[in-house]
C-alpha cells in the first residue's frame, strides 16, 4: 500500500461559500492535498452562514449543489431539516446535553444519549449512510469543528468502528467555561480520547484537551496561517475604499461575526466612550450577523445612538479584495473576542503591517504578545479596550512597530505551507499505523468467523 492515503475525507458543519476562520483552515489543507494527487472528499451540510442552522435561507439565497468541485476537492452536502421546535431545536439539545452529567445516569448510557442527540446539531438528511459510505471509501478521516457535532461524532464513530486513522481539530474555544462546555460533554471528550491524532491551534488549546484526558502525545499543535504571497492594496483602493462608505481616520477595522461573543458590542461602546471623550474615530465591521449590532446600536440613548451611526459603518459579508482593502484602510485591527479558537484575521491584519488589540483569553493569549507585537485587554471591558485604542493612536510610531513585529511574526510562524507540511506528515505517519490496525482488526474478524464456523 502507499505510504500516504491516497483518499482522505474531510467533515466539517459549514464549508466554502461559508466564511469562517473553520472554513479558510479546512479549504487550505484540503486543497493542498488534492494539488499532491490526493482524493480529497470534504462532507458538509447546505449552511451558507450560521442561522442557517437554526432557520432556513431566504428566499434571495440560491440553493447550494449537494455535490460540486472547488479546486479539485470533491464536496459533499447534507441538506439541513428544520423539524419543530426549529429555531430553537439547537439551544434545547445543548441545554439537555449539559443537564446530564447532572442526573446520575451511568457514564456509558450519557454517552449514548448525547451521540444520538449529536445527530440533530443540526439535524441532516442521510447523515448516517452518507457518513458510512464515504468513511468506508476513505484511507483517512479528519473531522473538523465540534460546535455543530453531529458531523463531528458521527464521523468519528465511524472512523473507529472501521479502524480507518482519526484526526480531530475540535476548534475549542478556551475562553470561558460557559463557552468551552459545548466542547467538553462526554461523548465528545470520549472521542477525543478515541482519535489516533488531535490537532490543537494553540498551546492553550492543547492544555485544555490534556486536561480532558487526551493523551499529550496524540495531541499536535499546528497553528491556522496565510498564504505566503504578499497582499498588495494600492492606494488608490484605499481612497475609494474611504470615500464610498464616509469614513474618516482613524479607522478601526472589525473582522467576524457582530455578536457579543466575538466582542462586536464591546467594540462598538468602546468606541462610543472614544467619541464620548472628543476624538474622533471610525468603525468598520464586515462579517456576518450584523442584525444583533444594528439592534444594538438602536437601542442606546438617543444622543450616542446618533453619534454611533454617524461613525460605524456595518458592510456584512464582504469579498476577499474588499476585505483586504478594508484592512489596508486602517489603523488597527479589533479582535475582543472570547469564540476564536485562533483567530486568522489577526494573521491577515499583521500582514499588512496593522496593530492589534485582541481578548485576554484564550488562543489569542498564545498568538498576541502585549507590547511586542499588540495589545490585549480583559473580554467585555469597554473602557480597557477604548484605552488600548487610545494608547495606539496616540503614539502612531510605537503602533507602527507593533504591525512590524506582527509582520515578522507571520514571516517566521504562520504560513499556511508550513502548517500543511505538518499536517502532511502527521496523515502519512497514522497512514501507516492505520493499515497496521486495520490488518488486526482483519485478522480479528477472521477469527471470530472461524470460531463461529467451529461452534455452527
Amino acid at each position: 500500500m502507499s505510504e500516504f492515503p491516497q483518499r482522505v475525507l474531510f467533515t466539517i458543519p459549514a464549508y466554502a461559500p461559508f466564511v469562517g476562520g473553520a472554513q479558510t483552515f479546512a479549504a487550505a489543507m484540503a486543497c493542498r492535498l488534492a494539488a499532491d494527487g490526493v482524493r480529497v472528499t470534504v462532507l458538509t451540510t447546505t449552511a451558507r452562514q450560521a442561522d442557517n442552522f437554526w432557520r432556513p435561507p431566504g428566499a434571495e439565497d440560491a440553493s447550494l449543489p449537494l455535490t460540486a468541485e472547488i479546486d479539485g476537492v470533491r464536496v459533499v452536502r447534507l441538506p439541513i431539516g428544520y423539524p419543530w421546535p426549529a429555531p430553537y431545536m439547537f439551544g434545547v439539545l445543548r441545554r439537555l446535553g449539559h443537564r446530564l452529567p447532572r442526573t446520575g445516569l451511568p457514564s456509558s448510557l450519557q454517552k449514548r444519549l448525547l451521540s444520538q442527540m449529536s445527530r440533530f446539531v443540526p439535524p441532516l438528511g442521510a447523515l448516517q449512510s452518507t457518513v458510512d459510505r464515504l468513511v468506508a471509501d476513505s484511507d483517512l478521516v479528519h473531522v473538523i469543528d465540534a460546535t455543530w457535532d453531529g458531523l463531528f461524532a458521527t464521523a468519528g464513530h465511524a472512523a473507529s468502528a472501521t479502524a480507518k486513522p482519526l484526526v480531530a481539530t475540535p476548534l475549542v474555544h478556551t475562553g470561558s467555561d460557559v463557552i468551552s462546555a459545548h466542547f467538553s460533554m462526554p461523548h465528545q471528550q470520549d472521542l477525543y480520547r478515541r482519535a489516533d491524532a488531535v490537532v490543537a491551534l494553540t498551546s492553550a488549546e492543547k492544555d485544555w484537551l490534556t486536561a480532558q484526558g487526551v493523551a499529550a502525545d496524540h495531541v499536535h499543535v499546528l497553528p491556522m496561517g496565510v498564504d505566503d504571497a504578499p497582499v498588495d492594496v494600492d492606494l488608490g483602493a484605499v481612497n475609494a475604499f474611504r470615500r464610498r462608505h464616509e469614513l474618516g481616520e482613524p479607522l478601526i477595522a472589525f473582522v467576524g461575526a457582530a455578536t457579543f461573543d466575538k466582542g462586536a458590542f464591546t467594540l462598538v461602546h468602546a468606541v462610543n466612550e472614544l467619541l464620548r471623550r472628543g476624538r474622533s474615530v471610525w468603525l468598520a465591521c464586515a462579517g456576518p450577523q450584523q442584525a444583533q449590532l444594528a439592534h444594538l446600536i438602536n437601542d442606546v440613548p438617543a444622543a450616542d445612538r446618533e453619534r454611533l451611526r454617524r461613525r460605524i459603518r456595518l458592510l456584512g459579508i464582504v469579498d476577499e479584495t474588499t476585505k483586504q482593502t478594508l484592512l489596508a484602510s486602517s489603523a488597527v485591527l479589533a479582535l475582543p473576542s472570547r469564540v476564536d479558537a485562533f483567530g486568522i484575521v489577526l494573521l491577515e491584519a499583521w500582514r499588512q503591517g496593522l496593530p492589534v488589540v485582541a481578548a485576554q483569553v484564550g488562543g489569542l493569549v498564545d498568538i498576541v504578545q502585549p507590547g511586542q507585537n499588540g495589545l490585549l485587554v480583559p473580554f467585555g471591558d469597554a473602557d480597557a479596550l477604548a484605552d488600548a485604542l487610545a494608547t495606539l493612536f496616540d503614539d502612531p510610531v510605537w503602533a507602527q512597530r507593533l504591525g512590524a513585529a506582527g509582520r515578522c511574526a507571520v514571516q517566521d510562524h504562520y504560513s499556511w505551507d508550513r502548517t500543511y507540511d505538518t499536517l502532511f506528515q502527521l496523515f502519512r505517519s497514522l497512514r501507516r499505523t492505520g493499515e497496521a490496525a486495520q490488518v488486526r482488526s482483519a485478522a480479528v474478524d477472521g477469527a471470530r468467523r472461524q470460531g463461529r464456523s467451529r461452534h455452527g
